[in-house]
């Protein structure tokens, strides 16, 4: 059976569907509401508008999932935590951020309130927002750079390992190295496991390594796996 969804509601997912991500906007008071809402909650004005939200966001606060309580319907979008996030146009929300790992996490906590910015993505028949690691335009670098104090470089992936497995990753995926970096998910590439198992057999050569399919299976991000690399090195 469809479901019914308000007026406003579905204006928000065609907007979606667009590649927009839209707010209402008191223009008595200028306040936000995102998800979007008819009503200001500041002045309870009831004459809205939409607006199209900037996306860049602060996170002040992290929960990351325990593996017990990791949702099946969520693999693709792992690794994955929750988070207290403001937008830049003021609203505060309970969201989904992509890209959170056991070798980051410390050193986003260390440096709270940390960026974050909003994407959509390709759910089951629909699509929804979800939020990524570092600003809009942040390149591979600038976002390990954001992460590691200058004082622990060393405690993340951020070194010559993750920047020269990016073009090699960009070139089996057929993607733009550009647009990849720590925290790109491979599921997100939507490619056969065989493109992932040619990559596996290159880094062997490309990094001079030992290593095997299912070591780098368990890799779920690109940050992931240069981690791998630099353990076997």
């Amino acid at each position: 059976m469809a479901v019914k969804l308000e007026r406003i509601v579905k204006k928000y997912y065609d907007f979606l569907e667009e590649g927009k991500i839209m707010g209402r906007v008191c223009p008595q008071c200028k306040a936000v509401e995102w998800p979007p809402v008819y009503a200001c909650n500041a002045c309870g004005n009831m004459e809205t508008e939409w607006q199209e939200i900037d996306g860049e966001a602060e996170m002040f606060l992290l929960i990351t999932p325990s593996v017990m309580s990791l949702k099946p319907e969520l693999k693709d979008l792992e690794p994955y935590a929750y988070a207290s996030v403001r937008l830049k146009e003021g609203p505060e929300r309970n969201v989904m951020v992509r890209g959170i790992t056991k070798a980051n996490e410390a050193e986003i906590r260390a440096n709270m309130p940390y960026p974050v910015h909003a994407v959509i993505v390709q759910r089951d028949g629909y699509k929804t927002v979800v939020f990524e690691l570092g600003h809009k335009n942040d390149t591979a670098a600038e976002v390990c750079s954001a992460i590691a104090a200058e004082e622990k470089a060393d405690a993340v992936i951020c070194d010559e390992t993750l920047e020269k497995l990016i073009p090699l990753v960009a070139k089996a995926y057929h993607k733009d190295a550009a647009a990849i970096n720590a925290s790109t998910v491979f599921n997100d590439f939507k490619a056969p496991s065989v493109v992932f198992v040619g990559l596996t057999a290159q880094l062997e050569d490309e990094f001079d390594v030992m290593i095997s399919i299912t070591e780098a299976g368990a890799a779920k991000t690109v940050g992931d796996l240069a981690e791998l690399i630099k353990k076997q090195k």
